[in-house]
């Protein structure tokens, strides 16, 4: 009985080295999956670096943008003032030439 209870405990080991060696194989090729998709993904962000220091390159100056809008009120206002100044002397002139005209000078 005793080499019965041996090669039963021998037997329930191999199958537990069986079991545990495919597992390890399993796990070995999850890890073998991850380290490929680690290495795609790093290829993938080395890929998109430039791009993305472009896009914080251009994003950046839109906080500069709300200066230019405020620049671009007095701007416009300044050519308002500049259009009636010019719709006033052009008024002016035309007054000048029937004046001038009137009187024989021109």
């Amino acid at each position: 009985m005793e080499v019965a209870v041996q090669v039963g405990i021998a037997v329930v080991w191999w199958i537990a080295l069986a079991g545990a060696l495919a597992l390890t194989l399993v796990a070995i090729a999850e890890i073998v999956r991850i380290l490929h998709h680690a290495r795609e993904i790093d290829r993938l962000a080395q890929v998109a670096l430039p791009a993305a220091r472009g896009i914080a390159g251009n994003t950046a100056a839109i906080g500069d943008l709300s200066a230019g809008v405020e620049s671009v009120g007095r701007l416009v206002a300044i050519v308002e003032t500049i259009d009636r100044t010019a719709a006033a002397i052009e008024g002016r002139v035309r007054a000048l030439a029937r004046a001038l005209r009137e009187q024989g000078v021109a």
